[in-house]
């Protein structure tokens, strides 16, 4: 990895060796959209040039990531070269303008792998995460080794981003979802103080209850993070950006994808695997069990990322 000292115009980076970050450095990169913060590993760039980027959902950050990080160590099976970014908009990354699109941002997370050395990568991507990830693939098909989506953003949940109110009844939760984020977002500052509030007051848990299969049974620490982490304006505005990207370029990738989801995942249904089967007809397709839409912190198996692309799933 570069090394270059903190006052660099390419990007700065801060050792923070605790658990809280799993030993990993932090490091901003400017790019179009902003500066974008990620967590390295930071003897990283001597193994290989090829990175694991981790790309969170629209409700979290790369803290997302953290337990599936830690589990990889734990059996001894570690993701290597690991880039976890908050992607624009999220955690400690700049605002996202209204004007971005899935494009931009899928363009900022490869500016951010390349100005940290690597020529290709691996990608682990959650939800909105999954989204980006299937358009860098799309996008980058030079430097894109594999993509493992989970739960990601796909047809039916985007016919609701389209059209709301129409299609209100193929995914009802993420409809109310979107409404409730938009009436955040409108709210301003007070919005997030407001949910803030309902997670002081234990509310928070059981109006997220459908995103899991098994709520009682997280760590509080997951609720906490989503607490923390909620930010309906970057919300509002990927899913805009979403809703206009055409799904339908995915046709294009020919690295070796893996489809994952949650058997009781309430953004995510078999109507999709259909769909995902027919424009990707060489992906692998999982369901995991006991799992709502984080299926990567409820039931999935520490992966194992390597130099050439191979990886364990669900």
């Amino acid at each position: 990895m570069n090394t270059t000292p903190a006052t660099s115009t390419q990007y700065n980076a801060e050792n923070r060796f605790d658990r809280a970050t799993a030993g990993m450095t932090r490091v901003v990169v400017p790019t179009d959209l902003g500066d974008v913060v990620a967590h390295v590993d930071p003897n990283a760039a001597a193994l290989s040039d090829s990175a694991t980027l981790l790309l969170h959902g629209a409700a979290g950050s790369w803290t997302t990531w953290l337990p599936l990080i830690r589990a990889s160590h734990a059996t001894g099976r570690p993701l290597t070269n690991v880039v976890a970014l908050d992607l624009p908009g999220w955690g400690e990354s700049g605002s996202i303008a209204a004007s971005a699109t899935v494009e931009d941002l899928a363009d900022a997370v490869a500016h951010v792998a390349r100005t940290l050395g690597y020529a290709k990568w691996s990608i682990f991507g959650h939800s909105l995460g999954g989204h980006l990830a299937l358009t860098i693939a799309a996008r980058h098909p030079e430097r894109t080794v594999s993509v493992t989506a989970i739960s990601a953003t796909g047809p039916g949940a985007l016919s609701v981003l389209r059209h709301p109110i129409r299609h209100f009844g193929v995914l009802p939760l993420l409809g109310g979802m979107l409404g409730a984020m938009r009436f955040l977002s409108a709210l301003g500052p007070a919005g997030t103080v407001l949910v803030r509030t309902l997670h002081r007051l234990r509310l928070l848990g059981p109006l997220g209850s459908p995103l899991f299969a098994h709520r009682g049974t997280l760590d509080s620490s997951v609720i906490d993070s989503l607490a923390s982490e909620v930010r309906p304006t970057a919300f509002v505005r990927a899913a805009v950006a979403a809703a206009r990207y055409d799904e339908t370029q995915w046709a294009s990738i020919q690295c070796p994808v893996t489809l994952v989801r949650g058997d009781r995942d309430v953004f995510v249904s078999s109507a999709d695997d259909d769909w995902f089967a027919s424009v990707l007809p060489h992906a692998s397709q999982q369901v995991a069990s006991n799992a709502g839409h984080f299926a990567h912190i409820e039931s999935f198996e520490a992966p194992h990322s390597t130099t050439d692309g191979t990886h364990l799933a669900a």
